[in-house]
């Protein structure tokens, strides 16, 4: 049956302000976009809704998330509230109190550039609360770790412990761990832990409920990355299962950090769910100082980082890859690890240019003006996190230095360069809210207004810009531009309305703005102030 939405602000995303008043859906699509007029007497043996002006855009898609693990950390100890150190013991504290002794706590999304002074907890500091419980917590970027004494035991790290990567485990002078962990150590230990999330029936009770919260912030599709050495796995197999049991409500396009077997190609799926691209990860983070850096940290001159592949096996694991036709993905955050990624993809596509490849170049946090120049040359897509400035602002200066910082996060000079980029959160690293990473890209401010100015200011983007990242880019990410990403006749419906208008507020509001409504295939799949539970019953693949 025809539905006809009218008397709305709707912005198609297709251009800049580009408007119309009233949308028509028939069997999931947009078959008409335009005129009331028209409108209503295309559905006129249909449903009729009145929008009394309210706010209309595309659904919204996270280009970059571990969707499990977020799933999964809806029931760990959620630590990004803790502002010292002690504040964070005190929420170990409570956890222990409802568990025997043995049993695991894991605790999640912790930054302890909150602290003052800005210090990673040791396993003294989780000794101190849990004695007899193994500990494992992830600092909110989940390359950083910190164990306990319990459960370091149980990992068998002690100071004869040889770490498979290098710099992977922190130790004394001594020669004793301290308890602080980077990812495949930490990804070792956590492997240990008995996986409540173990059976496929879980994982899919999880993962509904994870698509829920996302519904919430108008998300309706995601790219889910498996990153097995920080113990990120996904299953595709939990996504095709729920959309089988019309359970889902977030179209998937996920990654994988193994080269698929059977010939498997980029898109093999359906509207619902798709194998999506082959995940490399060169390096860290910059909060953990694992990003693989030209020059020493500014804040630490012993330090260049980790880098994951050396040169010949990134050539290598990219040029198989690409020799096999597969979308290709690269967690890459340190100048260094970009330089040794577009040697690799320079080496495998210039003697072979083939049509239509869309590499993704993940974070790609600091850079350099030789990096930019190269990019341009290639076909390229960058997928960055918002979110990254805004949490980041207090101390990115502190790790590169005022002149590197001008390539950190350059995201105006990258547009102005010609580059599409695409939004995603690193959730669970970061909020996953698309509406809070626009404000944080288009203030270059924290969600506290700091810094007043903004951080290098010059590197604003408009809103406009910011949607269209987590909208008609995105699914040019997904080469799904002809079906999705912009509200237009033949697209698959997926809408959200909000409570206010994104381009009239003033920039700082944006982060306030809320989800009244989302539709996923021209069907409500939450609204405001609704359990979303009556809705998914009837949803339909």
């Amino acid at each position: 049956m025809k539905k006809a939405y009218v008397n709305g602000t709707i912005y198609t995303m297709k251009e800049e302000y580009d408007t119309c008043s009233a949308f028509v859906v028939e069997d999931g699509r947009f078959i008409y976009c335009g005129d009331d007029r028209e409108a209503r007497i295309l559905a006129a043996d249909g449903e009729l809704e009145d929008l009394h002006g309210q706010t209309v855009l595309p659904g919204f898609t996270d280009t970059h998330q571990h969707l499990l693990a977020y799933a999964r950390d809806l029931e760990k100890v959620h630590l990004e509230h803790a502002s010292s150190i002690d504040e964070l013991k005190a929420m170990i504290k409570e956890k222990v109190q409802t568990l025997k002794p043995g049993e695991w706590i894991q605790g999640a999304g912790f930054d302890h550039e909150k602290f003052h002074p800005p210090v990673l907890p040791t396993k003294e500091d989780l000794d101190a609360v849990a004695p007899n419980n193994p500990v494992l917590i992830t600092r909110y970027c989940l390359h950083t770790h910190v164990a306990n004494s319990a459960a370091l035991k149980l990992g068998g790290i002690d100071r004869n412990y040889i770490p498979k990567v290098k710099n992977t485990v922190e130790f004394k002078e001594n020669g004793e761990p301290t308890g602080r962990l980077y990812d495949q150590a930490a990804a070792d230990l956590a492997a240990m832990i008995p996986d409540r999330f173990a059976s496929h029936q879980a994982k899919m009770d999880a993962i509904e409920n994870a698509c829920r919260e996302l519904n919430k912030v108008g998300i309706i599709g995601v790219h889910p990355i498996q990153a097995k050495h920080c113990d990120l796995f996904e299953d595709i197999g939990v996504y095709q299962d729920l959309a089988k049991q019309h359970r889902l409500t977030a179209r998937i396009y996920a990654g994988f950090d193994e080269l698929p077997g059977c010939g498997i190609k980029s898109g093999l799926g359906d509207e619902m769910v798709q194998y999506g691209f082959y995940k490399l990860f060169m390096d860290g983070n910059l909060g953990g100082r694992t990003a693989y850096l030209n020059e020493p940290y500014s804040d630490d001159p012993e330090q260049c980082g980790v880098i994951n592949h050396t040169q010949e096996e990134i050539n290598k694991l990219i040029q198989e890859a690409y020799d096999l036709d597969l979308q290709i993905g690269i967690h890459t955050i340190g100048d260094r690890a970009a330089e040794m990624l577009l040697e690799a993809i320079e080496k495998a596509y210039f003697p072979n240019p083939k049509k239509n490849v869309r590499f993704r170049l993940i974070h790609m946090s600091l850079i350099n003006e030789s990096i930019i120049q190269r990019m341009k040359k290639l076909p390229v897509i960058i997928d960055i996190q918002p979110m990254f400035v805004s949490t980041n602002v207090r101390w990115s200066e502190s790790r590169v230095g005022h002149e590197r910082a001008k390539y950190n996060y350059c995201w105006r000079r990258l547009i102005d360069e010609g580059f599409l980029l695409t939004g995603g959160s690193d959730a669970p690293c970061e909020s996953f809210d698309p509406l809070k990473g626009t404000y944080a890209i288009v203030t270059r401010q924290g969600l506290d207004g700091y810094p007043e100015e903004g951080w290098f200011p010059e590197e604003r983007v408009t809103p406009y810009e910011a949607l269209s990242m987590y909208t008609k880019n995105a699914a040019y990410a997904s080469y799904e531009e002809h079906i999705r990403g912009t509200i237009e006749a033949g697209k698959y419906a997926d809408f959200v309305i909000l409570d206010k208008d994104v381009f009239k507020v003033p920039h700082p509001e944006i982060k306030n703005i809320s989800v009244l409504r989302t539709y996923l295939g021209g069907n409500l799949v939450y609204e405001k102030g609704n359990s979303s539970a009556h809705f998914l019953n009837s949803f339909p693949v």
